[in-house]
């Protein structure tokens, strides 16, 4: 006759007990390691939203501020124009485009500053009408575009 075993099952090994405690340490450092990459992630969202909302103003202050001076800017780029600031540069690429950068955004203060695209050719030639576009960048710190947009200048 073959005596039986008898086996504890009472209680946990210790081998049980540092295998569990290892795992969790893997999954606390691997949880604790994406905290600091969803609070970048989460200010990234909150400048993108932010720039967004600002852009759609920008375009909607620069489409009523270049209406009345948008002929004299088509034909003469290089002229003193009011809606120009110190700080702000335009350029006119000898192409087809007019540059306007500009040290703050206009539709409200913030910490962004904006770069206007204007083609100065128009998209709708028709009469009474015509419509040229108009892009707008949003822009943070070290040139860090953050949001774009487009419309259309209609004169």
């Amino acid at each position: 006759m073959s005596p039986k075993k008898v086996f504890n099952e009472r209680g946990i090994s210790l081998i049980e007990v540092v295998s569990s405690i290892v795992l969790l340490a893997i999954i606390l450092v691997s949880v604790i390691n994406l905290l600091p990459q969803m609070g970048k992630k989460n200010n990234q969202n909150e400048d993108k939203q932010i720039a967004v909302n600002l852009a759609s103003k920008e375009l909607a202050y620069w489409q009523s501020t270049l209406k009345s001076d948008i002929n004299t800017l088509l034909a003469n780029p290089n002229a003193t124009f009011s809606f120009i600031e110190s700080g702000d540069k335009l350029t006119y690429d000898g192409d087809d485009t007019i540059t306007i950068k500009t040290s703050n955004t206009r539709s409200m203060s913030s910490k962004y500053y904006t770069e206007i695209k204007i083609t100065k050719t128009p998209d709708l030639d028709s009469q009474p009408t015509k419509a040229n576009q108009i892009s707008i960048f949003i822009y943070k710190n070290n040139n860090i575009l953050v949001a774009e947009t487009y419309g259309y200048v209609f004169y």
